[in-house]
């Protein structure tokens, strides 16, 4: 039972990292849709990549069921933000 608590909170915890990698996403492009700098793009991306490195890392710490769940759950949310994507 404990294993099945520990992958529920983890593949939350990735869904919680996905929305949020996913809205900084959002809301980075559309800065640069408006006309901010390139400098302003490349810093915002590359700091969105490192807090979802770092959090993955965290969370790799825990062992791989934890991670895999985590990385499951970030991956929901891509999924599920897919078909707003289509043209």
């Amino acid at each position: 039972m404990h294993t099945v608590l520990q992958v529920l909170v983890f593949l939350l915890l990735g869904f919680v990292l996905g929305a949020g990698y996913f809205a900084l996403l959002y809301a980075e492009v559309g800065q640069f849709v408006r006309g901010a700098s390139a400098r302003y793009a490349i810093v915002t991306h590359l700091l969105r990549l490192a807090v979802a490195v770092l959090v993955f890392w965290l969370i790799a710490q825990y062992g791989a069921t934890a991670l895999l769940a985590s990385l499951a759950g970030f991956t929901l949310v891509l999924a599920m933000l897919k078909p707003l994507t289509k043209p």
